[in-house]
């Protein structure tokens, strides 16, 4: 089991690393991104190469137990409408079991704050980073019709979710403001993103990915949440 564990963790963290996917999603997943282009996304990120972002695994103990933070990233998005620049970490998770016997929010908020403690003595920021935690879940043969989630507990929850409903109309002088006060500040942003994956795997792209990204443009558009593929 633990050697099926490791392979999984494995090919997601090779996967997400990609620094254009990666871009790409939290591009559609936090109002500070979702204004620039793709390319731009990636020039913030702290990176190995052009095209992979550096992951490390971070450990903090919580209620005395060991826990890891496999995939955890950073950027430095240089100062917007008068903002410093605002430093973020940038945590990835997949969460294979849709019932693990756990509460998941429990488990979201520890994680993402067990983070956040990790990162208080360190020197090397002006000011310590606020937090972005993306929780992927998967649900084969599903169909999605619904925007991903903020986590109760996290920063932008009650404020965040209407971003996903209508971003465009989203960027108001109150949200806005909002925006600003969490910067550089040690607060965490956490978010579950459900989606489907079709059974049948033929032109997955035009049946399935409802985004015009696919290596035709640089910035991508917003998704639909829903995936467009019958069972």
């Amino acid at each position: 089991m633990i050697d099926e564990l490791n392979i999984y963790d494995s090919s997601f963290k090779k996967v997400i690393q990609i620094a254009d996917l990666a871009a790409f999603l939290i591009k559609q997943l936090h109002p500070d991104f979702h204004a620039l282009d793709v390319e731009d996304i990636v020039d913030s990120f702290h990176r190995d190469s052009r095209r992979v972002i550096t992951l490390r695994n971070t450990e903090f103990s919580f209620g005395g137990h060991i826990l890891h933070a496999d995939s955890l990233g950073s950027a430095n998005l240089v100062g917007l409408d008068s903002i410093p620049v605002s430093r973020f970490l940038i945590h990835y998770e997949m969460q294979l079991e849709k019932h693990p016997g756990y509460s998941m929010t429990a488990r979201q908020n520890v994680y993402a704050h067990g983070i956040l403690d990790t990162f208080k003595p360190v020197k090397r920021y002006e000011e310590r980073p606020q937090l972005l935690s993306i929780w992927f879940f998967p649900r084969m043969g599903k169909v999605i019709d619904q925007p991903p989630r903020v986590i109760p507990g996290s920063a932008g929850d009650g404020i965040l979710q209407a971003f996903f409903e209508n971003p465009g109309e989203w960027y108001t002088e109150k949200n806005r403001e909002y925006m600003k006060q969490l910067v550089n500040q040690p607060v965490a942003t956490i978010l579950g993103v459900e989606f489907g994956i079709p059974r049948r795997t033929p032109q997955i792209c035009r049946r399935f990915c409802t985004t015009s990204f696919c290596s035709r443009t640089k910035s991508g558009t917003m998704p639909t949440w829903k995936a467009r593929a019958s069972i």
